[in-house]
């Protein structure tokens, strides 16, 4: 990152990680299933579970901003 770019803005840095988030979400959407036994199947849901939380908790916190920065 170039030294006079301008730093992000608290919502934009929530915007971006929602981002990636979502990207990870997606990304655990595609590991075939018939690759992995109980146990990591168990693992992937777990981890897709909390990434959704993360996505809820990152959303309301983008949402909050945009009010704020509305009002």
């Amino acid at each position: 990152m170039p030294s006079d770019a301008t730093p992000l803005s608290d919502l934009e840095c929530r915007e971006q990680a929602l981002s990636n988030v979502r990207d990870a979400v997606a990304a655990l959407q595609q590991v075939p299933a018939p690759a992995l036994d109980a146990e990591k199947h168990d693992l992937l849901q777990e981890a897709d579970d909390n990434l959704r939380s993360l996505e809820r908790a990152l959303t309301n916190e983008v949402d909050q901003l945009r009010e704020s920065n509305d009002a």
